[in-house]
């Protein structure tokens, strides 16, 4: 389950707070299903929650919510554009003081995985979401690092 060490790696890089302190930063995963296809195809997909937790946090919700929506729109745009998806991330706040607080983040997600057999080795690999965009979104101007207008 790649994407959960790939969010705690995104917080970490996108907050000068997290970069100083990443110790306080605790990602596990919970809920964990699998589904395979009835294709035929040997693969399957895992289904999971992240919970990213930032303990003793001194800044602003928006601070963690902004490098949280650039990995979501990397790593499982379903969950920004799907009406269907786009209320699914949720968050605690335990207020700790007047100027620290504790971020409990849950982000519902999918990772594909292709299962292959050379010779007489198996072996999983692990798929990176497809490029679902919609053109002239404003996420796509926000998140993506080839737009013009990029603001992350």
């Amino acid at each position: 389950m790649k994407k959960a060490e790939l969010l705690r790696d995104a917080l970490i890089a996108g907050n000068t707070w997290c970069r100083a302190n990443p110790e306080a930063i605790t990602v596990w995963v919970e809920k964990v299903g699998i589904e395979t296809q009835a294709t035929g195809e040997a693969s399957f997909m895992y289904s999971y929650t992240i919970q990213a937790l930032a303990t003793d946090f001194p800044g602003d919700v928006d601070d963690l919510m902004l490098p949280l929506l650039g990995w979501v729109w990397e790593q499982q745009p379903d969950l920004l554009l799907n009406p269907d998806s786009n209320r699914k991330i949720e968050f605690e706040a335990d207020i700790i003081s007047d100027d620290t607080a504790d971020f409990l983040f849950r982000v519902p997600v999918w990772e594909r995985v292709i299962v292959t057999k050379t010779g007489g080795v198996v072996t999983a690999e692990h798929l990176s979401e497809s490029a679902m965009r919609i053109n002239s979104s404003e996420w796509e101007t926000v998140f993506d690092p080839a737009s013009e207008g990029n603001k992350a």
